[in-house]
Protein backbone atom coordinates (compact mmCIF):
# COMPACT_ATOMS: atom_id res chain seq x y z
CA UNK A 1 0.00 0.00 0.00
CA UNK A 2 3.08 2.45 0.93
CA UNK A 3 4.51 1.90 -2.33
CA UNK A 4 1.13 2.55 -4.30
CA UNK A 5 0.92 5.99 -2.30
CA UNK A 6 4.52 6.70 -3.38
CA UNK A 7 4.26 5.95 -7.17
CA UNK A 8 1.01 7.85 -6.92
CA UNK A 9 3.13 10.59 -5.79
CA UNK A 10 5.54 10.82 -8.45
CA UNK A 11 2.92 9.90 -11.14
CA UNK A 12 -0.06 12.22 -9.77
CA UNK A 13 1.35 14.50 -7.38
CA UNK A 14 -0.50 17.69 -9.97
CA UNK A 15 -3.96 16.07 -8.82
CA UNK A 16 -3.62 16.62 -4.82
CA UNK A 17 -3.52 20.28 -5.42
CA UNK A 18 -6.79 22.01 -3.98
CA UNK A 19 -7.23 25.33 -3.98
CA UNK A 20 -9.28 27.12 -1.30
CA UNK A 21 -9.98 31.06 -1.31
CA UNK A 22 -7.94 33.11 1.19
CA UNK A 23 -7.19 36.51 2.04
CA UNK A 24 -3.11 37.76 2.34
CA UNK A 25 -2.03 37.41 5.30
CA UNK A 26 0.74 37.64 7.18
CA UNK A 27 1.31 34.20 9.44
CA UNK A 28 4.01 33.71 12.74
CA UNK A 29 4.70 31.09 14.09
CA UNK A 30 7.08 30.35 17.17
CA UNK A 31 8.97 33.31 19.05
CA UNK A 32 7.56 36.99 18.09
CA UNK A 33 9.48 38.27 14.77
CA UNK A 34 10.80 42.20 15.12
CA UNK A 35 11.42 43.27 11.82
CA UNK A 36 14.25 45.79 11.21
CA UNK A 37 12.80 49.22 10.31
CA UNK A 38 14.52 50.62 7.21
CA UNK A 39 13.20 53.72 5.15
CA UNK A 40 13.26 54.23 1.93
CA UNK A 41 12.62 57.58 0.79
CA UNK A 42 11.21 58.34 -2.91
CA UNK A 43 14.47 58.36 -4.86
CA UNK A 44 15.14 61.83 -6.50
CA UNK A 45 15.88 62.30 -10.54
CA UNK A 46 12.72 62.66 -13.09
CA UNK A 47 9.26 61.33 -11.87
CA UNK A 48 7.67 59.25 -12.95
CA UNK A 49 10.70 56.83 -12.85
CA UNK A 50 12.70 57.91 -9.43
CA UNK A 51 9.37 57.31 -7.29
CA UNK A 52 8.52 53.93 -9.42
CA UNK A 53 12.09 52.50 -8.81
CA UNK A 54 11.65 53.31 -4.89
CA UNK A 55 8.82 51.44 -4.62
CA UNK A 56 10.96 48.61 -6.46
CA UNK A 57 13.36 48.66 -3.66
CA UNK A 58 11.01 48.73 -1.03
CA UNK A 59 8.93 45.85 -2.32
CA UNK A 60 12.58 44.15 -2.84
CA UNK A 61 12.87 44.38 0.80
CA UNK A 62 9.35 43.37 2.01
CA UNK A 63 9.95 40.07 0.48
CA UNK A 64 12.70 39.37 2.67
CA UNK A 65 10.14 38.94 5.21
CA UNK A 66 12.52 40.69 8.04
CA UNK A 67 12.15 44.24 7.24
CA UNK A 68 9.45 46.86 8.02
CA UNK A 69 9.92 49.21 5.50
CA UNK A 70 9.32 52.96 5.94
CA UNK A 71 9.67 56.30 3.75
CA UNK A 72 7.08 56.06 1.17
CA UNK A 73 6.42 59.94 -0.12
CA UNK A 74 9.15 61.60 2.31
CA UNK A 75 12.64 63.05 0.58
CA UNK A 76 16.10 61.44 1.62
CA UNK A 77 16.55 64.79 3.19
CA UNK A 78 14.09 64.55 6.14
CA UNK A 79 16.20 62.45 7.83
CA UNK A 80 15.23 63.49 11.64
CA UNK A 81 11.95 62.16 10.54
CA UNK A 82 13.11 58.55 10.09
CA UNK A 83 16.11 58.80 12.97
CA UNK A 84 12.39 59.92 15.07
CA UNK A 85 10.67 57.00 14.26
CA UNK A 86 13.59 54.57 15.28
CA UNK A 87 14.57 53.26 11.92
CA UNK A 88 18.09 51.53 11.82
CA UNK A 89 19.12 52.05 8.05
CA UNK A 90 18.25 54.23 5.42
CA UNK A 91 18.29 53.28 1.85
CA UNK A 92 17.70 56.27 -0.86
CA UNK A 93 19.09 57.05 -4.36
CA UNK A 94 19.28 59.33 -7.17
CA UNK A 95 18.45 58.99 -10.70
CA UNK A 96 19.18 60.74 -14.15
CA UNK A 97 18.39 60.17 -17.89
CA UNK A 98 20.26 61.27 -20.85
CA UNK A 99 18.51 60.06 -23.82
CA UNK A 100 17.78 56.27 -23.61
CA UNK A 101 20.63 56.04 -21.13
CA UNK A 102 20.16 55.54 -17.19
CA UNK A 103 22.78 56.59 -14.45
CA UNK A 104 21.86 55.63 -11.20
CA UNK A 105 23.45 55.93 -7.40
CA UNK A 106 22.34 54.16 -4.06
CA UNK A 107 23.41 54.50 -0.40
CA UNK A 108 22.69 52.50 2.12
CA UNK A 109 23.29 54.79 5.75
CA UNK A 110 23.27 53.54 8.80
CA UNK A 111 21.69 55.50 11.36
CA UNK A 112 22.80 54.73 14.22
CA UNK A 113 26.38 55.15 13.10
CA UNK A 114 25.39 57.71 11.20
CA UNK A 115 27.12 56.89 8.25
CA UNK A 116 26.77 55.76 4.73
CA UNK A 117 28.72 52.07 5.04
CA UNK A 118 27.51 51.42 1.28
CA UNK A 119 27.23 52.76 -2.23
CA UNK A 120 27.32 51.70 -5.76
CA UNK A 121 26.56 53.62 -9.05
CA UNK A 122 25.44 52.49 -12.57
CA UNK A 123 24.77 52.61 -15.95
CA UNK A 124 23.05 50.98 -18.70
CA UNK A 125 20.36 51.52 -20.83
CA UNK A 126 16.59 52.71 -19.37
CA UNK A 127 14.87 49.32 -19.56
CA UNK A 128 18.13 48.31 -16.95
CA UNK A 129 16.89 50.26 -13.97
CA UNK A 130 15.12 47.29 -12.00
CA UNK A 131 17.88 45.07 -12.31
CA UNK A 132 19.82 48.23 -11.13
CA UNK A 133 17.77 48.66 -8.11
CA UNK A 134 17.85 44.73 -7.11
CA UNK A 135 21.64 44.69 -7.52
CA UNK A 136 21.77 47.05 -4.87
CA UNK A 137 19.38 46.06 -2.76
CA UNK A 138 21.00 42.72 -2.52
CA UNK A 139 23.99 43.90 -1.24
CA UNK A 140 22.32 46.35 0.91
CA UNK A 141 20.68 42.73 2.70
CA UNK A 142 24.38 41.25 2.63
CA UNK A 143 25.38 44.51 4.77
CA UNK A 144 22.34 44.26 7.27
CA UNK A 145 21.68 40.25 7.51
CA UNK A 146 24.97 39.61 6.33
CA UNK A 147 23.61 37.39 4.05
CA UNK A 148 23.26 38.34 -0.18
CA UNK A 149 19.27 39.45 -0.85
CA UNK A 150 17.03 37.61 -3.36
CA UNK A 151 15.60 40.27 -5.33
CA UNK A 152 18.47 39.38 -8.33
CA UNK A 153 16.84 35.82 -8.82
CA UNK A 154 13.94 33.97 -11.13
CA UNK A 155 10.96 31.67 -9.78
CA UNK A 156 9.18 28.92 -12.50
CA UNK A 157 6.04 27.53 -11.70
CA UNK A 158 3.33 25.97 -13.42
CA UNK A 159 -0.45 28.04 -13.26
CA UNK A 160 -2.96 24.91 -13.40
CA UNK A 161 -6.53 26.05 -15.40
CA UNK A 162 -8.41 23.05 -15.88
CA UNK A 163 -7.19 20.18 -17.21
CA UNK A 164 -4.38 22.63 -18.76
CA UNK A 165 -1.52 23.70 -17.56
CA UNK A 166 1.16 26.67 -18.10
CA UNK A 167 4.80 26.68 -17.11
CA UNK A 168 5.41 29.96 -16.51
CA UNK A 169 9.69 31.91 -15.61
CA UNK A 170 9.34 35.61 -13.72
CA UNK A 171 11.87 37.36 -11.42
CA UNK A 172 11.51 37.18 -8.41
CA UNK A 173 9.38 40.80 -8.22
CA UNK A 174 6.74 39.09 -10.87
CA UNK A 175 8.02 41.22 -13.75
CA UNK A 176 8.81 40.02 -16.85
CA UNK A 177 6.31 36.46 -16.33
CA UNK A 178 6.56 34.45 -19.62
CA UNK A 179 5.11 31.42 -20.44
CA UNK A 180 7.48 28.75 -22.10
CA UNK A 181 5.28 25.68 -22.30
CA UNK A 182 1.75 24.79 -22.17
CA UNK A 183 -0.23 21.50 -21.91
CA UNK A 184 -2.15 18.90 -20.65
CA UNK A 185 0.14 17.89 -17.46
CA UNK A 186 3.41 19.93 -16.71
CA UNK A 187 5.04 18.23 -13.32
CA UNK A 188 8.36 19.66 -11.45
CA UNK A 189 10.11 22.23 -13.25
CA UNK A 190 13.28 22.82 -12.15
CA UNK A 191 15.47 25.62 -12.94
CA UNK A 192 19.35 25.37 -13.70
CA UNK A 193 21.81 26.34 -11.35
CA UNK A 194 22.66 29.49 -13.36
CA UNK A 195 18.63 29.99 -13.86
CA UNK A 196 19.22 29.92 -17.88
CA UNK A 197 17.68 26.43 -18.56
CA UNK A 198 14.72 25.03 -17.11
CA UNK A 199 13.80 20.88 -16.80
CA UNK A 200 10.52 20.01 -16.59
CA UNK A 201 8.00 16.60 -16.86
CA UNK A 202 6.05 16.79 -20.10
CA UNK A 203 3.08 14.77 -20.67
CA UNK A 204 2.91 13.31 -24.40
CA UNK A 205 0.13 11.37 -25.06
CA UNK A 206 -0.39 10.51 -21.57
CA UNK A 207 3.35 9.17 -21.29
CA UNK A 208 5.80 11.59 -19.13
CA UNK A 209 9.02 12.76 -20.89
CA UNK A 210 11.75 15.03 -19.66
CA UNK A 211 12.03 17.89 -21.47
CA UNK A 212 14.76 21.14 -20.95
CA UNK A 213 14.16 24.58 -22.51
CA UNK A 214 17.22 27.14 -22.93
CA UNK A 215 15.76 30.24 -22.06
CA UNK A 216 17.87 32.68 -23.62
CA UNK A 217 17.52 30.80 -27.23
CA UNK A 218 14.38 29.07 -26.61
CA UNK A 219 15.57 25.97 -28.05
CA UNK A 220 13.93 22.94 -26.68
CA UNK A 221 14.83 19.27 -26.65
CA UNK A 222 13.50 15.74 -25.25
CA UNK A 223 16.19 14.59 -22.75
CA UNK A 224 14.34 11.49 -21.60
CA UNK A 225 11.75 9.37 -23.05
CA UNK A 226 12.30 5.92 -22.42
CA UNK A 227 9.56 3.52 -21.64
CA UNK A 228 7.62 3.84 -18.56
CA UNK A 229 8.13 6.76 -16.35
CA UNK A 230 10.63 9.30 -17.16
CA UNK A 231 10.36 12.19 -13.86
CA UNK A 232 11.31 14.15 -11.67
CA UNK A 233 14.12 15.57 -13.03
CA UNK A 234 17.11 17.03 -11.02
CA UNK A 235 20.47 19.41 -11.66
CA UNK A 236 23.69 18.28 -10.90
CA UNK A 237 25.25 21.97 -9.46
CA UNK A 238 27.88 22.22 -12.42
CA UNK A 239 24.64 22.15 -14.67
CA UNK A 240 25.52 19.95 -17.51
CA UNK A 241 23.62 16.62 -16.16
CA UNK A 242 20.26 15.51 -14.62
CA UNK A 243 19.24 12.91 -11.97
CA UNK A 244 16.02 11.64 -13.24
CA UNK A 245 13.32 8.86 -11.95
CA UNK A 246 13.23 5.99 -14.66
CA UNK A 247 11.33 2.74 -14.70
CA UNK A 248 13.20 1.41 -18.47
CA UNK A 249 14.49 -1.52 -16.74
CA UNK A 250 11.35 -2.28 -14.18
CA UNK A 251 11.68 -0.44 -10.94
CA UNK A 252 11.38 3.27 -10.43
CA UNK A 253 15.28 3.97 -9.84
CA UNK A 254 17.45 7.59 -10.06
CA UNK A 255 19.50 7.87 -13.18
CA UNK A 256 22.27 10.21 -14.14
CA UNK A 257 22.24 11.66 -17.77
CA UNK A 258 23.55 14.14 -19.42
CA UNK A 259 21.12 16.50 -21.39
CA UNK A 260 21.43 14.90 -24.70
CA UNK A 261 20.11 11.97 -22.55
CA UNK A 262 22.43 9.43 -22.54
CA UNK A 263 22.50 7.75 -19.10
CA UNK A 264 26.14 8.59 -17.03
CA UNK A 265 25.67 5.83 -14.44
CA UNK A 266 22.16 4.27 -12.19
CA UNK A 267 22.49 4.95 -8.79
CA UNK A 268 19.99 3.36 -7.30
CA UNK A 269 19.05 -0.55 -8.05
CA UNK A 270 15.62 -1.50 -7.01
CA UNK A 271 15.10 -1.27 -3.49
CA UNK A 272 11.99 0.72 -2.94
CA UNK A 273 10.37 3.38 -5.85
CA UNK A 274 13.13 5.86 -6.24
CA UNK A 275 13.07 9.22 -6.73
CA UNK A 276 13.54 12.64 -6.93
CA UNK A 277 15.34 15.01 -4.34
CA UNK A 278 18.28 17.90 -4.35
CA UNK A 279 22.01 17.90 -4.57
CA UNK A 280 24.09 19.16 -1.69
CA UNK A 281 25.91 22.64 -3.34
CA UNK A 282 29.45 20.56 -4.07
CA UNK A 283 27.69 17.72 -5.97
CA UNK A 284 28.58 15.18 -3.43
CA UNK A 285 25.62 13.68 -2.10
CA UNK A 286 21.81 13.64 -3.41
CA UNK A 287 18.87 13.94 -0.83
CA UNK A 288 16.17 11.59 -2.41
CA UNK A 289 12.56 9.83 -1.36
CA UNK A 290 12.22 6.29 -0.90
CA UNK A 291 9.73 3.92 0.08
CA UNK A 292 12.47 1.35 0.89
CA UNK A 293 11.56 1.25 4.54
CA UNK A 294 8.37 0.67 4.00
CA UNK A 295 6.66 4.54 3.41
CA UNK A 296 8.23 7.36 2.08
CA UNK A 297 11.16 8.72 3.76
CA UNK A 298 14.07 11.23 3.02
CA UNK A 299 17.50 9.23 2.44
CA UNK A 300 20.91 10.42 1.72
CA UNK A 301 22.71 8.72 -1.08
CA UNK A 302 26.79 9.61 -1.54
CA UNK A 303 27.76 10.06 -5.17
CA UNK A 304 31.21 8.55 -4.92
CA UNK A 305 30.78 5.29 -2.75
CA UNK A 306 27.00 4.94 -3.57
CA UNK A 307 26.56 4.54 0.39
CA UNK A 308 23.29 5.26 1.08
CA UNK A 309 21.36 6.25 4.93
CA UNK A 310 18.42 7.03 6.11
CA UNK A 311 17.49 10.47 7.18
CA UNK A 312 14.41 11.26 8.57
CA UNK A 313 12.66 8.92 10.93
CA UNK A 314 10.06 11.22 12.21
CA UNK A 315 6.60 10.61 10.44
CA UNK A 316 5.01 8.07 8.09
CA UNK A 317 5.07 10.59 4.67
CA UNK A 318 8.18 12.75 3.96
CA UNK A 319 8.75 13.31 0.26
CA UNK A 320 10.12 16.21 -1.30
CA UNK A 321 13.38 17.50 -0.65
CA UNK A 322 14.74 20.81 -1.02
CA UNK A 323 18.93 21.46 -0.24
CA UNK A 324 19.67 24.72 0.91
CA UNK A 325 22.12 26.82 -1.06
CA UNK A 326 24.49 27.07 2.32
CA UNK A 327 23.99 22.84 2.63
CA UNK A 328 23.30 23.75 6.21
CA UNK A 329 19.62 22.42 6.04
CA UNK A 330 16.96 20.27 4.08
CA UNK A 331 13.27 21.36 3.65
CA UNK A 332 11.05 19.05 2.94
CA UNK A 333 7.17 17.90 3.47
CA UNK A 334 5.32 15.77 5.81
CA UNK A 335 1.86 14.49 5.78
CA UNK A 336 0.09 14.86 8.96
CA UNK A 337 -3.46 14.08 9.25
CA UNK A 338 -4.90 14.85 5.87
CA UNK A 339 -2.01 18.09 5.52
CA UNK A 340 1.66 18.87 4.38
CA UNK A 341 3.76 20.48 7.09
CA UNK A 342 6.70 21.82 6.68
CA UNK A 343 9.95 21.13 7.96
CA UNK A 344 13.93 21.69 8.22
CA UNK A 345 16.58 19.41 9.29
CA UNK A 346 20.36 18.68 9.23
CA UNK A 347 21.69 16.96 6.49
CA UNK A 348 23.78 14.76 9.18
CA UNK A 349 20.94 14.07 10.72
CA UNK A 350 18.78 14.74 14.02
CA UNK A 351 15.53 16.32 15.11
CA UNK A 352 13.33 18.02 12.36
CA UNK A 353 12.49 21.87 13.14
CA UNK A 354 8.87 22.75 11.91
CA UNK A 355 8.67 25.46 9.80
CA UNK A 356 4.85 25.74 8.83
CA UNK A 357 1.99 25.59 11.92
CA UNK A 358 -1.16 25.96 9.72
CA UNK A 359 -2.43 25.07 6.29
CA UNK A 360 -0.97 22.27 4.11
CA UNK A 361 2.35 23.09 1.98
CA UNK A 362 3.57 21.35 -0.63
CA UNK A 363 6.96 21.11 -3.18
CA UNK A 364 9.37 22.84 -1.00
CA UNK A 365 12.39 25.02 -2.42
CA UNK A 366 15.01 26.95 -0.81
CA UNK A 367 15.66 30.38 -1.62
CA UNK A 368 19.00 31.21 -3.45
CA UNK A 369 20.69 32.63 0.36
CA UNK A 370 19.01 30.06 2.35
CA UNK A 371 16.80 32.06 4.53
CA UNK A 372 13.44 31.79 2.86
CA UNK A 373 11.68 28.71 1.78
CA UNK A 374 9.09 28.90 -1.60
CA UNK A 375 6.26 26.30 -1.05
CA UNK A 376 3.06 25.09 -3.36
CA UNK A 377 -0.55 26.01 -0.99
CA UNK A 378 -3.88 25.30 -1.14
CA UNK A 379 -4.39 28.94 -2.51
CA UNK A 380 -1.39 29.85 -4.13
CA UNK A 381 2.75 29.53 -3.65
CA UNK A 382 3.92 30.71 -0.05
CA UNK A 383 6.78 32.40 0.84
CA UNK A 384 8.06 31.34 4.70
CA UNK A 385 11.67 32.42 6.31
CA UNK A 386 13.23 29.25 6.98
CA UNK A 387 13.36 29.39 10.79
CA UNK A 388 9.46 29.49 10.30
CA UNK A 389 9.12 33.03 12.34
CA UNK A 390 7.15 34.49 9.29
CA UNK A 391 5.35 33.84 5.99
CA UNK A 392 3.65 35.43 3.73
CA UNK A 393 1.76 34.73 0.27
CA UNK A 394 3.83 35.18 -2.68
CA UNK A 395 1.53 34.13 -5.77
CA UNK A 396 -2.23 33.44 -5.65
CA UNK A 397 -3.66 31.14 -8.03
CA UNK A 398 -3.61 27.60 -8.90
CA UNK A 399 0.11 28.14 -8.82
CA UNK A 400 2.40 24.98 -8.56
CA UNK A 401 5.91 22.94 -8.35
CA UNK A 402 8.25 26.23 -7.76
CA UNK A 403 11.82 26.82 -8.35
CA UNK A 404 13.94 29.46 -7.35
CA UNK A 405 17.62 30.20 -8.76
CA UNK A 406 19.49 33.63 -8.37
CA UNK A 407 20.14 35.58 -11.92
CA UNK A 408 24.00 36.01 -13.17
Amino acid sequence: MKRLLLLLFVLLLAFSWCPEARALRLEISGAELIKIPVAVPDFEGPQPLARKLSEVARQDLEWHLVFNVLGQGLPAAETKIFASLGVDWLLYGKVSLSGPRLTTAFYLRDMVKDKVVLSRGYRGPKDSARYMVHRFVDLAVEEILGVPGVAMSRVAFVERRGWHDTLFVQDFDGARKVAVAEGDLILGPRLSPDAQKIAFVYYVQRRPQVHVIDLRSGNRWVVSRFPGLNASPVWHPDGDKLVATLSKDGNPDLYLLDLSGHILKRLTFGEGVNTGGSFSPDGKELAFVSDRSGSPQIYILNLRTRGVRRLTFRGRYNVSPSWSPTGDRIVYASQEGGRFVLYTIDPRGGEPVRVTERGSYEAPFFSPNGRLILAQGRDGLWLFLANGASGRRYLAGKSLFPSWRRLP
